[in-house]
């Protein structure tokens, strides 16, 4: 009879087990009717001939990357909105100790936290749009700021201003302040902040922005052909941003001024004591048609230009640098050209292709011009061949030479479905007068795939 009872114990138990889980999973399906669960995934193949530059070695740069980001969003009522998001990014091969130095948390692979925040799209009034915790953030196309796909710890809120019959355009303010090093008791932190005022005017759309990053924390400062140790940075930037998507064109003018301040340390010597100017502007344009034998087919152009750092002012420094302007693809400097990846400062750095704080220019360069021209055709919606060719140029010319090189990127993608998609492609850079007389072209061939559900 024990025997029989406990057997009999243990199948109530059991049953009972069962029957809670049913109607727990019946709750949770309740409550999450709203969760959206997701994957993109990359893999990118590399490989890179004369990496370094010059014909007298004959070195290669070859590897596979991955980035892989887990999202899950839920509106917890119609007022809440929680968003979660896991990044792993790495080289194939490369964990523990072995792997490259990067702008990322971790690049072996061990997820980190890319987003975590909490949405109030009514926040107060019903008309504030208040956004806390770890988010994207990005400015217009990430000319002054961009997360670059890692997140900043932030709180942001925007809202329309009230409009008025004496001034009848609509504004809309966007407020954001981010962490982005805390040393808790000794002072010594990086902020992010800004605020951004747009109209939509017709077909087009106005933004006026104000940037400020203030560094308290010992950082590397590159001035001319010296590295010193700066105790502070401070820079402004106050930009306006013109953009309009026609029928069938499309064009993007941006134009920001730099401002502020940096304390130079200096060894043996008082600090110094030097003033931030510069400017950078930046033109796009593009149009495209349908047509019958090249599907749909368009071009597009690019004039983008960054002022330099004059030598011959010892307490100013010109060259226009926003720290956190786009700049990162994953492992991958992103920018015009798929190799030389040039934005208005910073470019491919063939000695750390990897590494961040570094500007990836010979050093006594800075400032990049570029100019572009590209074409692309899209062919039975599937298929998309691409061609685009650049220049690069410095604005300064210690040596007085200034031509950094040009660039002939080649690639095609396919749309296997919604959810796979294919790209391979080519890029060739010839490196410029800028990086010596021995200097020889650099092959690079991609391959990705892409992967989202």
């Amino acid at each position: 009879m024990k025997v029989h009872k406990n057997r009999h114990f243990k199948r109530i138990i059991k049953n009972s087990f069962w029957i809670i889980l049913v109607i727990c999973s019946q709750n949770v399906y309740a409550e999450f009717t709203s969760l959206n669960i997701g994957l993109d995934y990359r893999l990118r193949g590399i490989s890179i001939e004369n990496n370094d530059f010059q014909s007298d070695t004959a070195d290669h740069l070859n590897y596979y990357s991955h980035r892989a980001r887990f999202y899950m969003t839920t509106w917890l009522n119609q007022d809440v909105e929680a968003s979660l998001r896991l990044q792993s990014i790495n080289i194939w091969g490369l964990e523990g100790s072995n792997t490259p130095m990067t702008r990322y948390p971790n690049a072996d692979g061990t997820p980190w936290v890319e987003e975590a925040f909490i949405h109030m799209p009514r926040f107060a009034w019903e008309k504030i749009d208040l956004i806390v915790g770890r988010q994207p953030l990005i400015i217009g196309d990430g000319l002054l700021v961009s997360d670059d796909q890692l997140g900043f710890n932030a709180i942001r809120a925007r809202t329309q201003l009230p409009q008025y019959s004496w001034f009848p355009w609509k504004i809309d303010v966007d407020i954001f302040t981010a962490k982005i090093q805390e040393s808790l008791e000794s002072g010594d932190d990086s902020d992010l902040l800004g605020m951004v005022l747009g109209t939509d005017r017709d077909k087009s759309r106005w933004e006026f922005s104000w940037i400020q990053e203030r560094n308290d924390a010992d950082t590397p400062y590159t001035l001319v052909n010296t590295t010193y140790t700066a105790a502070r940075t401070f820079r402004q930037f106050y930009g306006i941003r013109l953009s309009s998507n026609l029928k069938d064109a499309y064009y993007k003018i941006e134009i920001a001024l730099q401002s502020g301040d940096a304390v130079l340390q200096r060894t043996g010597q008082p600090d110094q004591n030097i003033t931030l100017e510069g400017i950078g502007q930046k033109l796009e344009l593009g149009a495209q048609t349908d047509s019958v034998k090249f599907g749909r087919f368009g071009v597009n152009a690019v004039y983008a230009v960054g002022s330099g750092d004059d030598a011959g002012t010892d307490n100013i420094d010109e060259s226009f640098n926003p720290t956190f302007g786009k700049s990162w693809d994953g492992l991958q400097r992103t920018g015009y050209g798929t190799h030389y990846a040039a934005t208005l400062s910073k470019a491919y750095d063939r000695d750390n292709p990897f590494g961040t704080g570094t500007s990836g220019l010979p050093l006594g360069y800075s400032g990049i011009k570029t100019m572009g021209l590209g074409i692309y055709s899209t062919q039975k919606v599937r298929w998309t061949g691409a061609l685009n060719y650049y220049t690069f140029e410095s604005r300064t010319k210690p040596l007085g030479k200034n031509d950094l090189g040009a660039e002939l990127d080649a690639h095609i993608t396919y749309r296997y479905t919604g959810f796979v998609v294919f790209k391979v492609g080519m890029a060739l850079f010839f490196p410029g007068s800028v990086y010596g007389d021995t200097a020889s072209r650099v092959t690079r061939y991609n391959l990705e795939t892409h992967v989202h559900f």
